[in-house]
C-alpha cells in the first residue's frame, strides 16, 4: 500500500481508530482511497505500534480526478468500516479502540470526543479551520442574505459544539498556525503544516541552484510567476489577471502559469483575451500533481502568487516552499504565520493589489532577494517534510495512549 515510507515500531495489541473527513469509494472488489489520505494512512500503518482501523463514510461522489488509489479489498492492511448515509460512530464501531483520531473540521464527528471519553476511549481530534475562516467562506460563497445568516447560525452552533468536544478529548493536532493559536489553550496540542511533498521528492541543492542561477543570466530574463489551486474568488484567483495586467503596465515583464479550474476560469481566459496577455498568462488547467505540477514548478517558477483571503492552512504553501520557492500573497492568519516563522516570501494587506504589484515590481529588480527567499523554503520545507511530519503526529498518538 505505502506510496511513501514511514519508521514502523514495535508491534502492540493497542488500535488505532482513523476517522477521515475524506469518503472511501467501492468499485466492485476494489476500495478507492484518496491519494493524500491513502498515503498518510500508510504512515499510520507503518508508525502505528498495533493494529489500525479506517472508519470512513461510502463514498458516493465521483472519485477524484487525479491520483486516486485503487487497492484489492483483500490487500488492504488494516480494517476498513465504512459508514452508509446518515449513519453515525458510534461504540460498536470503536470496539478494542485505545485510540481515535477524529476529524474536528466534520461536524458529524464533534460527538466522538463525549462517547469516547464515556467509553474509556483516548480522543484526539484533528483541526484546521478557523470561525474566521469558516465565516469568510460563508460570506463568499452565499448566495443572499437569508442564506447567510442560516448558515452563520449553524456555523456558531458546530463551533459550540467544536470546542465541547476540545474539552472532552485528549489531544489535538492542529494544521497550521492559525488553528494552532485559536485551540492550543484546549491544551496538548501539536502544531504540523500539511503537505504531501515527501523528503525524497524536495528540490535537490543541484536544480534550486541551476534554477536560480537562471534568474541572472545571460541577462535578468522575465519573472516566472505561478498559482495553483482552485479558481475562486476565496483563492484570490479573480486578481491574478489584474496584478498581471498592471505589472505589464509598468514595465515589469512576466511569465504566468496559473494551473487549476473552478467557477472564475471562463472569466480569467475572457480577461486574459481582452487585456491582450494570451502571450504571457496561460491558464493551464488542473494536471496531476506527482507527474506534471511539481516536475514544472520545481524547474520553471521564480514565484508563487498566492491571493488567498481566508486562512486556511492550504498544503500549497509547504508543497510550494518544498520546490524552493518564495510566495507572495495577502497576509491571511496563514501566511503570516508562516513568515513568522521563516523568511520565505513577502505579505502585503488583504485585497491590496497594487501593493502585490509593488512588492514584484521590487523583486523584479532585487534577484538577490528572491534568491535568498527561495533557499530558506527548502530549508523550511524540509524541516516539515511528509515523512517528518507524520511520524511527529504519530508520536503525539502514542504518548496520548501511553498515558491512557
Amino acid at each position: 500500500m505505502p506510496a511513501m515510507t514511514c519508521t514502523a515500531s514495535p508491534p502492540s495489541d493497542q488500535r488505532l481508530t482513523i476517522v477521515p473527513s475524506v469518503p472511501v469509494w467501492v468499485v466492485g472488489n476494489q476500495v478507492v482511497f484518496d491519494r493524500k489520505f491513502h498515503d498518510g494512512l500508510a504512515c499510520y500503518i507503518g508508525g502505528w505500534t498495533g493494529p489500525v482501523r479506517v472508519l470512513a463514510r461510502r463514498g458516493t461522489t465521483a472519485l477524484p480526478a487525479f491520483g486516486a488509489v485503487h487497492i484489492n479489498a483483500a490487500d488492504l492492511p488494516c480494517e476498513l468500516v465504512l459508514l452508509d448515509g446518515s449513519e453515525r460512530a458510534g461504540p460498536a464501531h470503536l470496539a478494542d479502540t485505545t485510540v481515535v483520531m477524529a476529524a474536528a473540521d466534520d461536524h458529524t464527528q464533534l460527538h466522538l470526543g463525549a462517547l469516547c471519553r464515556a467509553l474509556g476511549i483516548r480522543c484526539v481530534y484533528v483541526i484546521e479551520m478557523i470561525p474566521e475562516t469558516r465565516h469568510q467562506m460563508n460570506r463568499l460563497d452565499a448566495p443572499n442574505a437569508l442564506v447567510r445568516w442560516r448558515r452563520d447560525l449553524f456555523l456558531r452552533r458546530a463551533e459550540r459544539a467544536r470546542r465541547a468536544a476540545f474539552r472532552a478529548c485528549d489531544g489535538l493536532q492542529a494544521n497550521g498556525l492559525p488553528a494552532h493559536d485559536v485551540y492550543q489553550r484546549h491544551g496538548n496540542c501539536l502544531l504540523y503544516f500539511d503537505t504531501r511533498v515527501s523528503r525524497h521528492s524536495l528540490i535537490d541543492d543541484r536544480m534550486l541552484a541551476a534554477r536560480l542561477a537562471q534568474l541572472y543570466l545571460p541577462k535578468p530574463r522575465p519573472l516566472r510567476l505561478a498559482f495553483s489551486g482552485r479558481l475562486i474568488a476565496m483563492k484570490g484567483a479573480d486578481h491574478l489577471v489584474a496584478v498581471a495586467a498592471r505589472l505589464r503596465a509598468r514595465g515589469v515583464h512576466c511569465e504566468w502559469t496559473v494551473y487549476g479550474s473552478g467557477d472564475l476560469e471562463a472569466a480569467m481566459h475572457a480577461d486574459v483575451a481582452r487585456l491582450g496577455l494570451a502571450g504571457h498568462f496561460k491558464l493551464a488547467g488542473a494536471v496531476d500533481f506527482d507527474t506534471a505540477l511539481i516536475p514544472a514548478i520545481q524547474s520553471s517558477c521564480d514565484l508563487y502568487v498566492m491571493l488567498h483571503r481566508q486562512s486556511d492552512p492550504s498544503c500549497t504553501y509547504l508543497e510550494t516552499l518544498a520546490c524552493g520557492i518564495p510566495i507572495v500573497g495577502y497576509a491571511n492568519r496563514a501566511l503570516a504565520g508562516l513568515l513568522r516563522q521563516a523568511k520565505v516570501g513577502e505579505q502585503v494587506p488583504m485585497d491590496d493589489i497594487d501593493q502585490i504589484v509593488e512588492v514584484l515590481a521590487r523583486l523584479d529588480v532585487d534577484r538577490p532577494a528572491i534568491a535568498r527567499m527561495a533557499r530558506a523554503a527548502r530549508a523550511f520545507a524540509e524541516a516539515h517534510a511528509f515523512e517528518d511530519t507524520f511520524q511527529r503526529r504519530v508520536a503525539h498518538l502514542q504518548q496520548v495512549a501511553s498515558a491512557a
